[in-house]
């Protein structure tokens, strides 16, 4: 479902980096004013858990934090399928894999990061955060890069983007080097972008 808000914010003139600092906007204000976090949460669970990734072994899934679509049940029922579950750290521009465990610190921005060795192996399936994703596999971070970056040194990797239905848009402004989801899972939906 589009709003007259998103043809505002996805139309119009305006460079890219315009276009998405104006949905990064919306969607922050959308997402934090996101209501029965629970039952979504359950339906995103449940989603992914139908996907062909559920092949697969080794799993990069971010720790949710502020409004984010949660992943500790995802992260739960992973472990608990016998799965291998890395979460990410951020180290100067870069973003590692460590091995999920029970130790964690804080970054500057209040996430939680894992402690432990970097891991360098291969990462079968990564969890994306977003603000907005289209249907074609765009997706919309928060900036930095990180994700994008992650993937260019992981190709083998399958990104799947993990969010709220209702943060899919009609189309996400993108640039050459942002790197596209193959699979999107909702509360609601599962997209299947490219290949697997």
């Amino acid at each position: 479902m589009y709003t007259g808000q998103f043809r505002i914010i996805e139309g119009g003139s305006g460079s890219v980096e315009q276009k998405k600092s104006s949905l990064r906007a919306y969607m922050k204000r959308r997402r934090g004013e996101n209501e029965n976090r629970d039952v979504k949460e359950n339906g995103l669970v449940e989603n992914f858990f139908s996907t062909r990734a559920m092949e697969k072994e080794r799993f990069f899934v971010y720790l949710s934090y502020s409004s984010e679509a949660p992943t500790d049940k995802l992260i739960a029922r992973l472990l608990k399928a016998g799965k291998t579950v890395y979460a990410p750290r951020v180290e100067g521009r870069d973003m590692e894999a460590v091995l999920f465990g029970e130790d964690f610190t804080l970054s500057e921005r209040g996430i939680r990061e894992p402690v432990g060795e970097a891991y360098r192996g291969k990462i079968d399936v990564a969890v994306l955060p977003l603000l907005a994703a289209d249907e074609r596999g765009g997706r919309l971070g928060y900036g930095g890069g990180y994700y994008d970056r992650f993937l260019r040194e992981h190709p083998e990797t399958l990104a799947v983007a993990y969010c709220f239905d209702f943060q899919l848009v009609r189309e996400v402004p993108c640039e050459p080097h942002d790197k596209r989801a193959d699979w999107i899972v909702t509360d609601k939906r599962i997209i299947k972008v490219w290949g697997v």
